[in-house]
């Protein structure tokens, strides 16, 4: 679990936002499976919990569940980690979710991982989302994320389809154009439109190359100040497009 219960005398701000995500994968890289924006502690711990159970039911359902046919689902036994398990046993134990629940009030992240077998894992995360409010002073914002995304032919051919609109052709390897940000989830310009068309933006991982396309505005907000314009809840900062 990542984050410790210090500062005892922190007190959590009026208006606070958390974004909770889950994750999976294995020794090759991982992938956002869920993430949402919760307006409390009490919710942001509690969709953490439904969404252990969630992954639990879907990774190892029970014998008798109603989806499948008799006979589909029999117990099995066997050595080594048992992701599903853990994650059962985490959501129903009342003192480990307490634990969350303090954390999260002292504005500390929260992470947990659970192994699979064969190098599998599966996280879930929470924290809260950081106010990047413009400051009067001058004073620069915080630096921009240095994650880079490859992008295959595959989703080249799909950034020229994506709009018909001039404009430059498709990059090869994309920047991120956000601030630092608590979602997995990375941002790039994958291919520069001519006009006012917007650009093709494209959202990859670390270790995993750009797997989604969308036309959106270019990013012209400072680093740092004001909410991102990529989509509504992205809750990065936005870098200059340049």
């Amino acid at each position: 679990m990542s984050g410790q219960v210090a500062g005892r005398g922190a007190t959590l701000e009026v208006g606070t936002v958390f974004l909770a995500t889950s994750r999976g994968g294995d020794a090759s890289g991982g992938w956002l499976l869920a993430r949402a924006r919760l307006e409390d502690v009490a919710e942001a711990a509690g969709w953490l919990r439904g969404e252990a159970c969630r992954l639990a039911d879907r990774l190892d359902p029970e014998p008798g569940a109603r989806w499948a046919r008799a006979g589909a689902v029999h117990p099995a036994t066997g050595t080594g980690p048992d992701a599903p398990a853990a994650l059962r046993a985490w959501a129903v134990d009342g003192e480990r979710q307490s634990l969350v629940r303090e954390l999260l009030r002292l504005r500390q992240p929260f992470a947990l991982r659970f192994p699979d077998p064969g190098g599998a894992w599966y996280e879930l995360g929470a924290g809260p989302v950081p106010a990047y409010a413009s400051r009067a002073d001058g004073a620069p914002g915080p630096p921009r994320c240095e994650a880079a995304g490859h992008v295959t032919p595959y989703v080249a051919d799909m950034a020229l389809r994506a709009a018909r609109t001039p404009g430059d052709p498709p990059r090869t390897l994309v920047r991120c154009a956000l601030a630092p940000h608590l979602t997995h989830e990375h941002d790039g310009i994958v291919r520069e439109l001519s006009g006012p068309g917007g650009h093709v933006w494209g959202s990859f991982g670390i270790g995993v190359p750009v797997w989604r396309l969308r036309v959106a505005a270019p990013c012209s907000r400072q680093a740092g100040r004001g909410p991102c314009g990529l989509y509504a809840d992205h809750p990065g900062g936005c870098v200059p497009a340049a």
